[in-house]
């Protein structure tokens, strides 16, 4: 490398936030081997950012393929800057660079809030379908009371942690679990974690839909969960 030359990280950030960047160092936030993440700080225009480089083993990587997607059609996810699937005979783990809220506060004192970012998100890509399975979204067939709702993108891991306050609102992160099937399933899962009743939120989400439920539906979800 020639003297005066940027160092690869440095490089690498200002190529992907296209504007030039300065002062970037890395720091390591947990090495599993589950998930790596790493905080990048660095100077931008004067002021100092930060983002999060996320990887993940090839097994478990959906979020690498399917993040950049949503990224595009809706602000209720985390921005994505770039990203890196390595070929299956390299060592290494697909990667996403994302803006940083690891320390974002979670959004659970307004669950409607929640829920209504879930919506955006759902409608956002619901003309998606077969893009998403393409991308290995997995299809959950849903049955019983579920089969009359709509197929739509299920988060999978849906609670206080993964709902969290940006400037622009309640962003849903962590995606590696989602699904296609029935969004009542998110609604489960959350109130559970919220320690409310099911119902009430399965009925605040129906009603931003636009639908009605019922408890034979509600409990045909519960039982999924």
């Amino acid at each position: 490398m020639s003297d005066g030359a940027p160092d690869p990280l440095t490089s690498f950030i200002s190529r992907s936030l296209r504007v030039p960047v300065s002062d970037v160092r890395e720091e390591i936030l947990q090495d599993t081997t589950e998930v790596e993440l790493d905080r990048i700080h660095f100077t931008q225009d004067g002021s100092a950012r930060t983002l999060i480089i996320k990887r993940m083993p090839l097994h478990d990587a959906l979020e690498v393929k399917l993040l950049p997607h949503l990224a595009r059609k809706t602000d209720r996810v985390p921005s994505v800057h770039a990203r890196g699937i390595p070929p299956a005979t390299a060592a290494g783990w697909p990667w996403l660079l994302v803006e940083d809220l690891l320390d974002a506060p979670p959004a659970c004192d307004d669950l409607e809030a929640i829920v209504a970012a879930k919506l955006v998100v759902e409608r956002a890509v619901a003309q998606d379908g077969p893009a998403l399975v393409a991308l290995g979204v997995p299809r959950i067939v849903s049955r019983g009371a579920l089969a009359a709702w709509p197929e739509v993108i299920v988060h999978g891991a849906l609670t206080c942690a993964n709902a969290v306050r940006a400037i622009r609102g309640v962003v849903l992160v962590d995606w590696r679990h989602a699904s296609l099937g029935c969004g009542l399933l998110d609604m489960v899962r959350l109130a559970r974690d919220a320690g409310v009743p099911v119902t009430g939120l399965a009925e605040l989400y129906a009603s931003l839909a636009g639908r009605s439920v019922d408890g034979a539906t509600v409990a045909a979800a519960e039982a999924l969960i």
